[in-house]
């Protein structure tokens, strides 16, 4: 009998509302910032970004999987399935697929985002996306193979059944990665995969450079079969791969290299400028807080997208609306601390009135104003538009919008509450 059909979906691919709004954000940055910077490009120049883009695509590939894929966090549930390997290798290359899907978006929106002639040069720019989704795609499969079986050759390091001679010029020199020795082989796996798509994209840009547009594809070919092969033979075996990687990585990692709760918690000296009275609330839900949601990526996302806004000149109403949706978000993201689970009514109630709440939650809220003052400060010192008058005024927008969230979540939860008589 199929457990597909008799069994619900067991096993998850993310890890939740706020990662896939942390996913969702980057790429939509990322989207615009591709339109914005090929709007009105020639051809050429397109071609060009797009080489750019997969020599970016390079250096993703070869840092992101084993941090992505490693220690897999359903191997329990899989290891109860007993699925077929080739099932395994359908189920690891999806966990990749969001990160494939962030650096192929951008790109068609370089080949085919021109609104002054959509359909102008379309064979040209059809082949520009084409030779720039190759050598994303090659640059993926390289190292998805690599890193997968990587976790034979890790534990024999770990083990010191092999690496001997790293062992030995460490010892005679004294100098060394500061990193457990088993995670070495990946290290080199990083170095080697960055080498080898940073190598194909240079081949494939000299080929087109000289004219030679038919050999200009043979590069990211090469990879791209040379890794479908390596891969090929691996399939009937991938299970041992997958669990002998994702145990060695579990063993030398503990968890995970990614994992919110590997985060050092804010200390409590760190917020010296909330007043005491609110100091000790402020700092448990601001920890609440980070356990729940990436706030800061997030933070930091959006500032990467305004800073290229800029650079590229949009209308200062687009500005406005987009810091508008910025702080707003930013600030409503303390209604989770007003879920039943994060703040239950009678214990919250017992330990500060209603108005100690509201200027509790105030100042969570205002633990991005530093952040935010300080990024529109950058946008002043380097561009000639805004002036500090402007920084001025967002930062007032900040604290009514800190102000006002507080109070709404707060009457919401604390304020609805009325004790049994």
């Amino acid at each position: 009998m199929s457990s597909s059909r008799t069994l619900p979906a067991p096993v998850r691919h993310v890890q939740g509302w706020a990662s896939r709004m942390a996913y969702g954000l980057l790429l939509g940055v990322l989207s615009a910032a591709a339109l914005l910077l090929a709007a009105g490009a020639d051809p050429g120049t397109r071609a060009a970004g797009l080489r750019l883009w997969a020599l970016a695509g390079a250096a993703a590939f070869a840092v992101a999987p084993p941090n992505v894929l490693f220690p897999d966090p359903n191997v329990s549930m899989l290891q109860r399935l007993n699925w077929a390997p080739v099932r395994l290798l359908r189920y690891q290359a999806r966990r990749l697929g969001p990160l494939v899907l962030l650096l192929a978006v951008p790109a068609v929106l370089v080949a085919y985002g021109d609104p002054n002639g959509p359909l102008r040069d379309l064979g040209t720019k059809t082949v520009a996306l084409g030779q720039g989704l190759l050598l994303i795609g090659a640059a993926a499969l390289d190292s998805f193979v690599h890193f997968a079986t990587l976790g034979a050759r890790s534990q024999a390091w770990h083990e010191g059944r092999a690496g001997q001679w790293y062992a030995q010029a460490v010892e005679e020199q004294g100098q060394g990665v500061s990193l457990p020795r088993g995670l070495v082989p990946a290290l080199f796996a990083t170095t080697r995969c960055f080498a080898v798509g940073v190598s194909v994209v240079v081949a494939t840009a000299a080929a087109a450079a000289n004219g030679l547009y038919a050999l200009a594809w043979a590069p990211g070919c090469l990879l791209l079969g040379w890794a479908g092969l390596r891969l090929w033979r691996s399939r009937p075996a991938y299970d041992r791969h997958f669990y002998h990687t994702t145990a060695f990585y579990a063993e030398v990692l503990g968890g995970g290299t990614v994992a919110a709760t590997d985060r050092a918690p804010v200390p409590y000296d760190a917020l010296y400028w909330v007043p005491v009275r609110w100091r000790p609330a402020v700092w448990a839900s601001v920890r609440q807080l980070d356990r729940r949601l990436p706030l800061g990526r997030l933070v930091a996302v959006a500032h990467l997208g305004l800073w290229l806004f800029c650079v590229r000149g949009v209308s200062p109403a687009f500005i406005t609306t987009y810091l508008t949706l910025i702080f707003t978000g930013q600030v409503a993201a303390c209604a989770v601390l007003g879920a039943p689970s994060a703040a239950p009514r009678p214990f919250q109630r017992a330990l500060q009135s209603v108005g100690d709440w509201i200027g509790t939650r105030t100042f969570v809220n205002l633990r991005w104003f530093g952040p935010h003052v300080g990024s529109l400060a950058l946008v002043v010192l380097f561009g000639t538009t805004y002036g500090w008058a402007w920084v001025g005024a967002w930062a007032a927008v900040h604290l009514g919008l800190s102000v006002a969230a507080a109070t709404v979540v707060t009457l919401a939860t604390e304020g609805s509450f009325r004790p049994a008589a």
